[in-house]
């Protein structure tokens, strides 16, 4: 009998003991809002800066229009593998800044500047074109720039974004003198080659477009 009510107090403890664990924590972690928060405050600041740039451009010097103007030309009327070089080493500059930023300490800190910059001169050349060529440059900034400078200043946000990652992971360990997480850095590089390949597959396609069908629109 003794046994008996010794067993069931000792099942009743198994099962109390089994009620009173804490229910695991599905919230959001500190560190995924903070990327999150990041990538909004990036993408605002990026469209406000196309506005900054196209109010810049009352601002800058004939100089420093006139080599707008002529860079355009060139695209314009340029041979594909020119044009596929001139876009690519611009694009490149990019990129470079994204993973020099984001495999520093504080790079972090500065990274967002890339995006920004890139639709800064979205902004400029935008305005240049109204100005300069008005309803004709409307309409090749439409067909050739406007594609080009959303697709590519989204993927430059994404990568800005895996650089951000990276660069504050890396500043986390060295702050709280703790080891980097194992293939974070192997996983950096997969994804921001992808992205990359995809940027300047992109640039590809806008550069056959522009000396397939440039000199199509008349800019006098």
């Amino acid at each position: 009998m003794n046994k008996v009510i010794s067993l069931k107090r000792f099942r009743f403890r198994r099962r109390k003991k089994i009620t009173s664990r804490p229910k695991r924590n599905v919230d959001v972690k500190p560190q995924d809002k903070n990327i999150n928060i990041f990538k909004i405050a990036v993408s605002f600041a990026s469209v406000f800066s196309v506005l900054l740039g196209s109010l810049f451009y009352s601002k800058s010097s004939p100089a420093f229009q006139e080599y707008f103007v002529n860079l355009i030309k060139q695209l314009q009327g340029d041979s594909f593998v020119n044009t596929l070089k001139t876009l690519c080493s611009i694009e490149i500059i990019f990129i470079v800044a994204c993973f020099i930023l984001g495999t520093n300490l504080f790079g972090n800190i500065f990274i967002s500047l890339v995006p920004v910059a890139k639709t800064f001169l979205a902004g400029y050349i935008g305005a240049l074109m109204y100005n300069k060529y008005e309803l004709n440059g409307v309409l090749f900034l439409l067909i050739f720039f406007v594609p080009y400078f959303s697709v590519t200043a989204s993927i430059l946000i994404a990568m800005t974004n895996e650089g951000y990652v990276m660069s504050k992971s890396m500043t986390n360990c060295i702050m709280q003198r703790k080891t980097a997480q194992e293939g974070l850095l192997q996983l950096f590089l997969i994804r921001f080659i992808l992205i990359a390949v995809f940027d300047l597959l992109f640039v590809l396609l806008n550069s056959l477009l522009l000396s397939s069908f440039g000199t199509k629109i008349s800019l006098q």
